[in-house]
């Protein structure tokens, strides 16, 4: 039986070989993670429009897509195969992720590279009208998430932080879905949604850090989990204060989202004075 590189979580895929490529895409997953934080910090840091931020803004987007597909693909294994023997709690290994994380991480697997295709170059800064951009992917997109509410509520766990996760990316792209301010023309609509979308992204690529990274540490400095308790991942739970400690983990990242959003603004408004003046 083999285990995750990190977090030491069994990997049981009937042989060697398929052990084997689940581990290859989990690698070609956790590098970007890795890297997408850091390039996202240097985006932000760098001045506006120049070549290092364009880089590590190009850089950050493709790392998140790369995040984004290798995390769906690694779910939907986990829940379409072998499914009974990656599910249980095994002495020296770490307990598997719950049916709505895997349910929640794809979910905002997707969100993540809608939210890419619409803010990143060459698309947001093309000549294309706000209607030719227009979709009925949002619309998908927020009544899949409220579907995953829904089953997540009704079948599974109702206090589970993957319900914070799904309900942030709802009303992300929610937001992102709303047409412009007819006081903006294309151009400021475009930058405003691009900054709006590439701020959200970073938020969740810092927690996605911090929630990847963190465990991992704590697994090197204390030593493996030798208990064998039941898997319970699949299972309607009673509520548990750990519903709103997610909350507290995860909301910090946004609010600095939100902050770095109102920050830009404030310093194109600024800008935009000093030039008229």
């Amino acid at each position: 039986m083999g285990s995750t590189f990190l977090l030491h979580k069994p990997v049981i895929y009937g042989s060697a070989l398929a052990n084997s490529l689940f581990l290859i895409v989990l690698l070609l997953h956790i590098i970007p993670a890795v890297m997408a934080p850091i390039s996202a910090m240097v985006a932000f840091l760098a001045r506006k429009g120049s070549k290092l931020h364009l880089r590590s803004g190009r850089f950050f987007a493709w790392s998140m897509a790369t995040i984004a597909l290798t995390g769906i693909a690694l779910d939907i294994v986990r829940l379409g195969f072998f499914v009974e023997e990656n599910h249980m709690k095994y002495a020296g290994y770490t307990m598997p992720a719950t049916y709505p994380a895997r349910l929640g991480f794809m979910f905002v697997g997707v969100c993540v590279l809608y939210m890419l295709r619409e803010v990143t170059p060459p698309r947001i800064f093309g000549r294309q009208s706000r209607e030719q951009a227009a979709s009925v992917v949002p619309s998908l997109l927020v009544g899949t998430g409220l579907s995953l509410t829904a089953i997540i509520t009704l079948r599974l766990n109702p206090w589970t932080g993957a319900l914070w996760m799904i309900w942030t990316f709802i009303l992300i792209v929610f937001v992102m879905a709303q047409p412009p301010s007819p006081s903006m023309n294309n151009r400021e609509a475009d930058v405003a949604r691009h900054r709006f979308g590439m701020s959200c992204l970073a938020g969740y690529s810092w927690w996605g850090a911090l929630q990847g990274f963190g465990p991992a540490i704590a697994i090197l400095v204390n030593g493996d989990d030798l208990s064998t308790t039941a898997y319970v991942g699949n299972q309607p739970g009673p509520f548990s204060p750990a519903f709103f400690l997610f909350f507290i983990a995860w909301a910090p990242f946004f609010v600095l989202a939100a902050y770095l959003i109102r920050r830009f603004q404030k310093l194109r408004h600024t800008g935009a004075k000093v030039e008229s003046s």
